[in-house]
């Protein structure tokens, strides 16, 4: 057998080197609210590229085996939901859903094709058995997948305006926001038919202007943010106005561009692309903590979009936990500019804290402005 040349020795060493994971500081403690207040939620990690995650790839590999999943990353993410510890996400730019896999430490993407093809999915939702559903405003449908993701079928589209930008299920009802008719569609999720839609209610004196995301609780009661009149409004299961959440303006408990949002047991998360932040409330709409803010620190958002929180997947971030921080809940906010495209914290308790005693009268919940230079729009 013919023994490699020196230059070809080189070579491959030199390909071997490249794209080797490189040896990062080790990523400081946040934790929110700021002392002297008792930690509530701590910052774990940010995700953008498969790089963030995947470790032992070699230059060699790639070269000898193809692309790296290291290469694949999230351009402008929205909508997220996490299923059997793997995190999916809606990438609006690029037009699919990616797997985000923290067990196989792998970044990768659905593959979709013929009928099934995503164009711009924004937000999607899993049913207990597996069936995933999925806003894509490009193809203005709510197109539906098997558990093994095969397309089933179609719902929309809902006019000539129609644009479903958020979908959510609650046993047999699909909620469907339709931002192009400015309403809520509540469809049967076995039959297909049309159950309801609301979003103004005449008697109320009240209408929505831009809905864009929502989440609904066990009872039926639809929470649906408006970006435009920057509140939430609250339907019950039968599509009456109930009450508002929120208003206009630049401090907590108020909204300047709210998104994403999602219901936690009597907890209430919006983001708000404006102040650059997430905002805890309770479902009567009484503040209790904001996290994140402007610029590109650890833990900051840029733009942020939607948020996710849950039980599922918390177990893959046990390193980055405090060792006196105990988790309770995993939250996800997605942002659509800036370098770190997804973040990742904990809801939970520190050990060293006693969550009992009042909180000082003058500082209950952060009380300063919340206000924050407004960055450009996606447009969507």
């Amino acid at each position: 057998m013919r023994r490699p040349t020196r230059p070809f020795i080189a070579f491959l060493l030199l390909a071997a080197s490249c794209g080797s994971p490189q040896v990062t500081e080790e990523m400081p403690l946040v934790f929110y609210p700021e002392p002297p207040d008792p930690p509530r939620i701590q910052f774990l990690r940010s995700v953008s590229v498969g790089g963030d995650i995947e470790v032992g790839r070699s230059g060699l590999d790639t070269l000898l085996f193809g692309e790296s999943d290291r290469e694949k990353g999230l351009m402008a993410p929205y909508g997220t939901a996490v299923r059997d510890g793997i995190v999916y996400i809606c990438d609006i730019q690029q037009g699919v859903v990616l797997t985000l896999d923290f067990a196989q430490m792998k970044l990768d993407w659905l593959r979709t094709d013929g009928r099934g093809v995503l164009q711009k999915p924004v937000n999607l939702v899993f049913s207990e058995d597996g069936t995933l559903y999925v806003a894509d405003l490009g193809r203005r449908q709510v197109v539906v997948y098997s558990s093994d993701f095969k397309y089933m079928r179609e719902y929309g589209p809902f006019g000539e305006n129609s644009k479903p930008v958020d979908v959510e299920l609650v046993g047999d009802r699909l909620y469907i926001v339709d931002a192009g008719n400015a309403d809520v569609r509540v469809m049967d999720a076995h039959s297909s038919k049309e159950i309801l839609h609301f979003g103004q209610d005449e008697e109320a004196a009240v209408k929505h202007t831009a809905p864009t995301n929502l989440s609904v609780d066990n009872d039926g009661n639809c929470y649906v943010v408006d970006s435009v009149l920057c509140q939430v409004f609250v339907w019950d299961k039968d599509g009456n106005f109930v009450r508002h959440i929120g208003s206009p303006g630049d401090v907590v408990g108020q909204f300047a561009r709210p998104k994403g949002i999602a219901l936690d047991g009597d907890k209430l998360y919006v983001v708000d692309a404006s102040f650059e932040n997430c905002q805890i409330l309770d479902l009567d709409g009484e503040p209790l903590l904001f996290f994140g803010g402007s610029g590109v620190g650890p833990g900051n958002l840029y733009l942020p979009a939607g948020v996710w929180v849950g039980s599922d997947g918390l177990q893959f971030f046990q390193q980055q936990l405090d060792d006196d921080f105990e988790a309770e809940k995993l939250i996800i906010v997605t942002n659509l500019f800036g370098p770190y495209k997804m973040n990742f914290y904990a809801l939970g308790k520190s050990k060293l804290f006693d969550y009992s005693a009042p909180p000082p009268e003058d500082d209950s919940v952060q009380a300063e402005t919340a206000s924050a230079a407004v960055p450009p729009d996606s447009g969507q």
